[in-house]
């Protein structure tokens, strides 16, 4: 494929410094404990780098998805259009507000990508997490 999700994250904060363009990602999201179903999660940040492989210039269509681990429900929590201009690198950064989660389980952020208009969406990555139904451990957000 010429263009490839090279990764993906759920993360608190996610801090861009503005003269490097590097990124920070800050308490980066492996599980969330929430005391009753359904849960609100808290604010988090979605980023993604795509990255186009071949010299000529690609239009796509990138989107950001939750979902149950086993495929089940979902919500798209971000969609643009992107033209890469050759060899390129894109950064999507999506900042959830509030998502709804109706059960205790996993889920997993997925990057998808559609290159011709008619085309069907392709999962290019995805980032597993977990919502347990306990208190918070060490370390784990509070929904």
């Amino acid at each position: 494929m010429a263009i490839t999700c090279d990764w993906l994250c759920a993360c608190q904060t996610a801090i861009v410094d503005r003269i490097s363009g590097r990124i920070s990602l800050i308490q980066v999201v492996e599980t969330v404990a929430a005391p009753r179903f359904p849960a609100q999660l808290p604010t988090f940040h979605v980023v993604a780098t795509w990255q186009n492989h071949t010299e000529m210039a690609t239009a796509a269509r990138l989107r950001i998805r939750i979902e149950e681990a086993g495929g089940e429900g979902g919500s798209q929590l971000a969609e643009e259009e992107v033209t890469f201009s050759g060899r390129t690198t894109h950064r999507s950064i999506c900042i959830v507000q509030s998502l709804t989660v109706l059960r205790p389980g996993g889920y997993r952020v997925v990057a998808q990508l559609q290159v011709g208009s008619g085309d069907a969406w392709v999962d290019a990555a995805a980032y597993p997490f977990l919502v347990n139904s306990a208190q918070a451990p060490s370390g784990a957000a509070m929904a």
